[in-house]
């Protein structure tokens, strides 16, 4: 069964799920009203093959923001023709007819998604993007076939944890034929997804871009909450066949590294509280880093005799209705449970350190037709260009607009031009929902240039902030007393529930478990606990043949995490293809290479608007480096994993 029929019989209601099959003509008719004007274009186009769809009059506009500009700003008639010559090239293509540009080619896929985006994409997008098209358009072939992998007799890989890079990890091994086992230290798979329960918990990443490309999926909503998304990676672990591979309730306490064996030892804690210990030539970390809460040392938090607790222990039987509510911190953990608790509560108080920056989210919990739901199903080709669309718009479109220009007039409210009209936009934005509320304006608009922190999305925030129920207190927090909170200005506040949404320990990567490598030296030395450094964010100098997923700088800045972990790993895989063919037992990254790689990174973030210094962010360690997201472009990060370059490593 494919993960994506797995799926739709996961999680909600299976009469509200689809199978997919043809559509009649009117079903067709129905869905491409409401689809997307620029992705029908391409659909239209590869299936004619006639170039006068690139052309004026049918060339869509640059959208504004991160919405999904569905008209393509085009005029009403235009949009008909397009939506009549889209309904005439799905049914050909459902009765069989082979597009005439099958796959576009790298040169001509740059055109196509210049035109379908309405601005200007770089030539060194084609190879990259025209795989990607393939990869989505065919996914049950993978597109791409690559290249059979000769494991030695007996090879084995212990891969840690069953998030999105765990998943990610499992589908590569799978094909490659490799023994391997998994260890998840919760009960079921999802990472991050299955630990946070609180309410409104979801993405604000769009659900089809939240998305594995071996593994589509029926997605309900634009933006997915969390049970639909745990629903979604445990069925897409089973599909794979990787479901028997994991060992649930299995904590790793360490792992060491046996340089006479060129083995690793993984030391771990069984569900039934006993001790055991795996032997493995390659320990593949998908741990994640958002998961160690990070709660304030604040004097008197023991006296508080409500119930106080972190964002991400959510306690499952607990009761608001009629209580008083404090949530300390506005990220983006506080910014979906204020407005799904608040109108539960007698009164909610939100402490706020310092503003955010907030985008519109004009599909908030909006369902997705099910029209466009079959289309997305039935159409491949309309599929794979809407996913193009959605990771330029959320892609590098934006990082673009997050490096310095060392002659922009402005330095102190934003870093280039392009950045300057996103701080408008968004000032507008903010703006017209605070509406009258004059009040609220000073303490909800940020003074630091927008993406310095990530950008959050407006699911209701600020019509939560203007409820009568509701204060924004812009003061810290600096102590706790048994009746409640007292702030930076000595104000007192008693209250029932206190929820600590103050983030995770960001900059501590691999922080659940010690990793002993070469000479006994340790991750946690070697990085001075929170300054982790790795080559291309995947492997350390003197730790053989451990490697990271997620790793240090290899958080996109602005795209698509799901797109990085399968990029890391078949990165990965090549690393193991070659070494097999060379007969090398395990390698590591050079120090030449990792010190090399670290430079590029420091310098390019120095040159970010992450490294501004009018704000304070997650993204940056206790001693001001941006040790969390990459700097670089998609694209960039792309190329440079692109084959396996053994030469940056040390074959032991």
């Amino acid at each position: 069964m494919k993960a994506a029929q797995q799926v739709q019989e996961a999680g909600a209601a299976t009469d509200d799920r689809i199978n997919p099959d043809r559509l009649t003509e009117s079903e067709i008719r129905t869905a491409v009203a409401r689809a997307n004007v620029p992705s029908l274009l391409m659909v239209v186009f590869q299936t004619t093959g006639d170039e006068k769809w690139l052309a004026a009059p049918y060339r869509p506009t640059r959208g504004k923001g991160l919405g999904d500009h569905d008209s393509g700003g085009l005029e009403e008639p235009i949009q008909d023709e397009i939506r009549e010559a889209a309904v005439k090239a799905i049914l050909d293509l459902q009765n069989g007819a082979l597009p005439a540009v099958e796959t576009p080619s790298p040169e001509l896929t740059v055109r196509m998604i210049s035109v379908c985006t309405g601005e200007e994409v770089g030539e060194e997008y084609g190879p990259m993007l025209s795989l990607e098209l393939a990869r989505r358009a065919a996914p049950d072939a993978l597109s791409l076939a690559l290249e059979p992998v000769d494991a030695p007799e007996g090879y084995s890989v212990v891969v840690i944890g069953t998030g999105v890079a765990g998943i990610a990890a499992a589908q590569q091994l799978e094909d490659m034929g490799i023994d391997y086992v998994i260890l998840e230290k919760q009960p079921e798979a999802g990472g991050n997804w299955w630990q946070n329960t609180y309410p409104g918990a979801g993405v604000d990443t769009p659900s089809h871009l939240y998305s594995f490309s071996f593994a589509k999926n029926d997605w309900t909503t634009h933006f997915e909450l969390r049970n639909e998304l745990q629903a979604y990676f445990g069925a897409v672990l089973k599909d794979l066949g990787a479901g028997e591979r994991v060992r649930y309730g299995t904590e790793v306490r360490s792992t060491r590294y046996d340089e006479a064996a060129a083995q690793w030892s993984v030391d771990m804690i069984n569900p039934d509280g006993s001790s055991s210990t795996l032997r493995a030539d390659v320990v593949i970390s998908a741990v994640g880093v958002l998961n160690r809460p990070k709660t304030p040392n604040v004097p008197g938090m023991d006296s508080f005799t409500g119930t106080s607790f972190h964002s991400a222990a959510w306690p499952d039987d607990l009761d608001l209705d009629g209580k008083r509510v404090a949530i300390v911190g506005t990220g983006a953990s506080s910014m979906q449970i204020a407005p799904a608790i608040a109108d539960r509560v007698a009164h909610l108080s939100i402490y706020q350190r310092s503003p955010q920056w907030v985008a519109p989210f004009e599909k908030f919990r909006a369902p997705i037709p099910m029209e466009l739901r079959r289309l997305m199903q039935t159409c491949p080709i309309y599929h794979s260009w809407y996913w193009i669309r959605l990771f330029w718009q959320f892609g590098d479109k934006v990082i673009e607009s997050l490096r310095v220009d060392p002659e922009w007039e402005h330095p102190e409210r934003s870093v280039n031009a392009r950045n300057d009209a996103h701080r408008e936009y968004f000032t507008r934005y903010i703006t017209s929902q605070v509406g009258d509320r004059t009040d609220l304006l000073d303490k909800v608009m940020p003074d630091y240039p927008p993406f310095g922190k990530r950008i959050l999305l407006d699911n209701g925030w600020y019509s939560t902030l203007r409820k009568d129920n509701v204060d924004l207190v812009d003061r810290s927090v600096t102590a706790v007393r048994p009746e409640g909170l007292v702030d930076d200005q000595g104000a007192e506040n008693d209250v029932d529930v206190i929820v600590w949404a103050t983030g995770f320990e960001a900059a501590r990567f691999v922080s659940s478990m010690d990793v002993v490598g070469m000479d006994g030296r340790t991750l946690r030395e070697v990085w001075n606990d929170d300054d982790p450094k790795a080559y291309l964010g995947v492997s350390v100098p003197g730790f053989p043949n451990f490697f990271m997923l997620g790793g240090p700088n290899s958080f996109p800045g602005s795209g698509s995490f799901m797109f990085f972990m399968e990029v890391q790993m078949r990165y990965i895989r090549g690393l193991l293809t070659e070494m097999f063919k060379k007969g090398i037992k395990a390698i590591d990254a050079r120090p030449e290479a990792n010190e090399e790689y670290n430079e590029l990174v420091d310098s390019t973030h120095a040159r970010t608007v992450w490294t501004h210094r009018g704000m304070s962010t997650y993204y940056r360690n206790s001693h001001g480096r941006v040790v969390f997201v990459m700097p670089f472009l998609n694209v960039e990060y792309w190329q440079m994993t692109r084959r396996p370059d053994l030469e940056n490593y040390t074959a032991r």
